[in-house]
């Protein structure tokens, strides 16, 4: 038989449906730790823990010293990329709202050539962005940095402009057209900084997704793609069909 809910999702399920209900709105902030400790007589740690669920269900999200803002009345809000084709890793992000942060041209060294997998001095465009989905009520999904090879830093202000994929925006720009694409996908903890940005806290789940888009097989990529993905807000699903 299945055992008694836990009082923190039992507080998670109440505010869950204040929040459908209006009481707490979309944009506003919910009640206080110390408030909501007093109001359900209940620990510290169990309104954390309560508040926690409410972060995984993709209702609230946190910020460190600002505290809690409803950012969805579902609580099922989560960003799904489904890919089944090149042509969908190549439009991949074009469906958010795009926001550029910053751009600079690095040279790589030891650190960044065994990261990337370069040689050591080569140029390259750094872009920082993130991106950010209405349906999951405009907050912050991924934080995503873009390197480029060096000649293709005319299309850093397309990609402040034009919301549109980096590959597309570069195939647009420079006619380079991506015949492979190398994508990995990882499991990861926030960092403070990297939290800070997402509107999450430090130590929550993330997948991390590296996409190399290049021009052949064996071609050196032109453009690779490094998303930090809020895990309760974004799901990559595959669609793939045999052919004969």
């Amino acid at each position: 038989m299945p055992g008694k809910p836990s009082k923190y999702r039992l507080i998670a399920d109440h505010l869950m449906e204040e929040i459908r209900k209006g009481r707490h709105p979309v944009g506003g902030l919910l009640p206080t730790e110390s408030e909501l400790m007093q109001a359900y007589g209940v620990s510290r740690h169990t309104v954390r823990m309560a508040v926690q669920e409410l972060r995984s269900r993709g209702a609230v999200a946190s910020r460190q010293g600002q505290g809690s803002t409803v950012v969805s009345t579902s609580g099922h809000g989560r960003l799904t990329e489904t890919i089944s084709s090149i042509e969908d890793l190549v439009a991949f992000g074009q469906d958010t709202r795009r926001e550029f942060l910053s751009s600079r041209i690095v040279t790589v060294d030891e650190a960044l050539a065994a990261r990337l997998g370069c040689r050591i001095g080569r140029r390259l465009v750094e872009v920082l962005m993130l991106r950010k989905a209405a349906d999951t009520g405009d907050r912050p999904v991924a934080l995503v940095t873009l390197w480029l090879d060096i000649v293709l830093e005319p299309a850093v202000e397309d990609l402040g402009q034009v919301q549109k994929s980096a590959a597309e925006v570069i195939e647009n720009r420079f006619g380079l057209k991506v015949e492979t694409v190398a994508q990995t996908i990882e499991a990861a903890l926030l960092t403070a900084d990297q939290a800070r940005d997402l509107g999450a806290e430090p130590g929550d789940p993330a997948l991390v997704v590296r996409r190399d888009y290049a021009t052949a097989p064996d071609a050196d990529p032109f453009l690779i793609a490094h998303s930090i993905c809020r895990a309760d807000a974004f799901k990559v699903q595959s669609r793939f069909s045999y052919q004969a």
